[in-house]
């Protein structure tokens, strides 16, 4: 493929200020006074007893799950999507718990409700996972009538969805306990980071427990963030980011399953660029409200919508008519810089490291979702010809399935 060079939209994209960096160096050495100051933030804006900010969101993933564990120590399985982010199940992996799947709805990036039920009745079932995938909706408040006879967690994965809302209530409060995550091209940005939610106080006194046994970043971590940060900031930009995207050893784009990821508490220097998170938030809501609102207007609505509002999307999903065509989309994005980009590259089952240990079953539909979905960006540095190039490339032929 012929590297491109000039103005490429990355796929996904919270951009970080010098003053957010700033405000990070300025309140280092607070310490642990800046990351209780954000928590108090979040646990007042969220209405719930507990809030934890974590190195990650993986690392808030795997410490969830311990907690739960010391609640139930006679389960050690839980259950996902088959279709995912890869570090759900490396988040499992790393906790020491086993992963079971659940095939997708048909024409949604959420659970099949039919099948659900039959894997339910699992007694060794510690939780279930809904996950806001590019920050769409999943039906949590479904899964919690269908778990409330059964004594079964609902762990909302919101790690795409920080900020969002749906039916009046904020995602991530939605089941027993929740996560965002704070890494770079989520909702919001501190190049890394996760945030715990929980108004469960069975919960809430066991990750209590759980992040009194972990560290926080060292200085050599704190020097590695700040100079993250401060390369994020310039080249995340449309004018250079082809720059970045052309070295390979920088691998972007590409998913990886890694289960070997740190836990630790969120640093001071993390906790001071979240200032004014809220404000901050809301301004990327409103440019990626406009955005999909935009491309909603060309007719082509995104994978999994039900109702009639646009929720908060990080990307855009959409699927196309066949594998083929989606390889024709992504290969017009790539000569024209418009940042449309893959899904994740297989379904869970499809993971090389977890073959054996999944119990063989298949899982049609999110296979399916793999082999066709694409995103588009919707991130504030999507303008409004961007969008029409990006429709440009689909209303050349029957891209999109009917």
């Amino acid at each position: 493929m012929v590297m491109r060079i000039g103005r490429t939209l990355p796929p996904a994209a919270a951009p970080l200020r010098f003053r957010d960096i700033a405000a990070g160096v300025s309140v280092i050495f607070e310490g642990e006074a800046a990351v209780r100051r954000l928590e108090d933030e979040l646990k007042s804006f969220y209405r719930v007893r507990y809030c934890f900010a974590v190195s990650s969101g993986k690392a808030a993933l795997a410490l969830i799950l311990q907690a739960l564990h010391q609640i139930h120590p006679e389960k050690d399985e839980v259950l996902i999507p088959a279709y995912t982010c890869y570090s759900v199940p490396a988040a499992i992996i790393k906790a020491g718990f086993k992963v079971r799947l659940c095939d997708m709805a048909p024409g949604t990036l959420d659970f099949d409700f039919n099948s659900i039920v039959e894997k339910l009745e699992n007694p060794r079932l510690l939780c279930v996972i809904p996950t806001h995938l590019f920050g769409m909706p999943a039906d949590v408040e479904r899964l919690n009538r269908l778990v409330s006879p059964r004594d079964i967690f609902v762990l909302e994965d919101a790690a795409q969805a920080m900020g969002g809302g749906w039916n009046g209530k904020k995602i991530g409060t939605l089941g027993d306990v929740g996560l965002f995550s704070m890494g770079r091209g989520k909702a919001f940005s501190t190049v890394e980071g996760g945030i715990i939610l929980t108004d469960n106080d069975m919960v809430g006194r066991e990750l209590e427990k759980q992040l009194a046994t972990i560290g926080r970043e060292g200085a050599m971590d704190t020097l590695r963030l700040f100079l993250n940060a401060v390369a994020l900031s310039i080249l995340i930009h449309p004018r250079i980011y082809w720059l970045p995207k052309s070295l390979p050893f920088l691998r972007l784009g590409e998913t990886h399953f890694n289960p070997s990821f740190p836990i630790r508490r969120l640093s001071p220097f993390q906790a001071g660029i979240a200032k004014n998170w809220e404000a901050r938030i809301n301004k990327l809501k409103a440019a990626r409200s406009v955005n999909a609102n935009n491309i909603a207007s060309y007719g082509m609505m995104p994978a999994g919508a039900f109702g009639g509002t646009m929720p908060d999307l990080t990307r855009y999903p959409v699927l196309a008519a066949d594998k083929d065509t989606k390889k024709a989309i992504l290969r017009k994005s790539e000569r024209m810089g418009l940042g449309i980009s893959d899904g994740y590259p297989d379904s869970i089952d499809g993971i090389h490291e977890l073959q054996g240990l999944l119990g063989g079953n298949t899982f049609p539909v999110a296979k399916d979702i793999a082999e066709r979905i694409v995103t588009l960006p919707v991130h504030p540095y999507v303008g409004e010809v961007d969008v029409k190039n990006i429709m440009h490339v689909f209303q050349e032929r029957s891209y999109v399935e009917a």
